[in-house]
């Protein structure tokens, strides 16, 4: 079996800036060059060693599945036979899943990069626990307890005490990672927020070291997990079908990639997100020094909020700054990914930023759009300007963005809750996330997401036109009040 990467992250710190507060920096020692490289390259073994378990697991619960339980001699037991098979599936991709994100967090060139990439341990060790004992109503969902259920009416008591034994290991995992707070920051780092600057503040406070021994300790739930499936397996001699179909990943990996000639794209996309991380701190930093203004000069409230309409006017450029940031996070992590299936994770990824991004954006319904930062922030603002010129630009944006908006490979309500939730209430993705990951094109996926970025920098211009056009008003405002005042 695989090197336990559980036992060998924890306690490994890896000291990094702040994304954009260095007065905060951590001082807790640096761990090894040596030591990272030795996790990083343990974590890559996972990907040769685990996929012909997860080929092999899937086919044997493909072939379990058709078996109606009920007409079996031993009801029960089938059952468990394909719980224990999905379970083993499910630790399987989501242990990938973490490498995933891991190893591109130890490649990453950057802060801004690095933080893009820890995030998502949050979500992946959120949404793991989520499907493995849920959360309020949603544990009678949560594969765990249907195990345990049919534990007590199979009454085999070393299977109980087994369930119970990691159930209260799962528990002390809550306690620590998942409470509402981590919960709060899954949801900043999926959905993003009408309020970008709370997104902010997300990536400004993530920790290195935090996010690797939260993974630490999902992994270290994962590997009990598999001692416990194995087992039982062992235990209820559950029938493995030695499979030779590896779902044709060979031929996929020899055919489906995205080609960086001479890593051009590669190197731009880091110039790109550093200028954007630069763009999105100063925004940022004047959007909170009104609050200092007013706190040091002790101004009274009124201060801040007649410049609030100026402030909201500058929210769509942070969030299409968080777009440009994610994306191309996600495209440098996919392009020097050295595995098929550390590839498909990231292309998976992409589809979650591109989808979830240009929601808050543009959005893909009437509803969607009537909330969405395109709407409020700068359509409603600048069709009442007198340049035609704007007015033209502002058209020819739009028609864009309603191509984006009605293409089905983006505007893909199916892919996105696959490729966010391995279970969404009572509805199993695992099998579907595996075939997705099998069969993504990464020709589709990043020339999508290519087709968005291209765009970014158009919306962030007519951002800034529609900015200066509220700050227009408000001076105008300001005079008008101060000649009535002075009449």
């Amino acid at each position: 079996m695989t090197e336990n990467i559980g036992d060998r992250l924890m306690g490994i710190c890896i000291t990094i800036d702040t994304f954009i507060k260095p007065k905060e920096k951590m001082t807790q020692k640096l761990a090894s060059k040596e030591t990272i490289q030795k996790l990083y390259e343990n974590m890559g073994i996972n990907f040769p060693s685990f996929i012909p378990q997860l080929c092999n697991c899937n086919s044997s619960l493909e072939s379990l599945e058709p078996l109606n339980d009920e007409e079996s001699e031993n009801p029960e037991v089938l059952r468990l036979w394909k719980l224990l098979l999905k379970l083993h599936e499910f630790s399987l991709i989501t242990n990938l899943d973490i490498s995933t994100f891991l190893r591109a967090n130890i490649r990453s060139s950057s802060n801004q990069e690095k933080r893009c990439n820890l995030k998502y341990v949050n979500v992946i060790t959120f949404e793991g626990y989520s499907y493995l004992f849920g959360f309020g109503k949603d544990k009678t969902n949560a594969l765990w307890k249907i195990v345990k259920k049919l534990a007590e009416r199979i009454n085999d008591e070393e299977l109980i005490k087994d369930i119970v034994d990691i159930e209260q290991w799962a528990k002390e995992f809550e306690i620590t990672y998942a409470q509402q707070e981590d919960r709060y920051k899954r949801n900043l780092s999926i959905h993003y927020d009408s309020d970008p600057i709370k997104v902010y503040n997300l990536l400004s406070q993530i920790s290195e070291e935090f996010e690797t021994r939260r993974a630490s300790g999902f992994l270290k739930i994962l590997d009990d997990i598999t001692l416990f499936i194995n087992k039982h397996i062992r235990k209820y001699q559950i029938p493995l079908f030695c499979s030779t179909d590896d779902y044709g990943i060979d031929m996929w990996e020899r055919i489906n990639h995205f080609p960086d000639r001479n890593n051009k794209l590669f190197d731009e996309l880091d110039e790109r997100l550093m200028n954007f991380a630069g763009h999105l701190e100063n925004v940022v930093a004047h959007c909170e020094m009104l609050e200092v203004v007013q706190e040091k000069l002790q101004l009274d409230k009124t201060f801040v909020e007649k410049l609030q309409p100026l402030v909201l006017s500058v929210f769509p450029g942070i969030h299409i700054s968080y777009i440009y940031l994610d994306l191309t996070c996600a495209l440098r992590a996919y392009l020097s990914s050295e595995y098929y299936f550390e590839k498909q994770l990231n292309l998976r990824r992409i589809n979650i930023v591109v989808y979830e991004g240009f929601k808050h954006l543009y959005g893909y319904t009437e509803s969607d759009n009537l909330k969405s930062f395109w709407h409020r922030n700068i359509a409603s603002t600048l069709n009442d300007s007198k340049n035609q010129d704007l007015i033209d630009s502002l058209n020819e944006i739009e028609h864009e963005l309603k191509e984006l908006a009605s293409d089905n490979r983006i505007n893909n309500k199916q892919l996105r809750e696959c490729s966010v939730h391995y279970r969404y209430r009572e509805k199993d993705n695992i099998v579907a996330l595996f075939y997705a990951l099998v069969k993504s094109n990464p020709l589709i996926e990043i020339n999508k997401s290519l087709k968005l970025i291209n765009l970014l920098p158009k919306l962030l211009k007519i951002n800034t036109e529609s900015t200066n056009f509220v700050y227009n008003l408000e001076q105008e405002m300001i005079k008008s009040s101060n000649n009535k005042t002075l009449a």
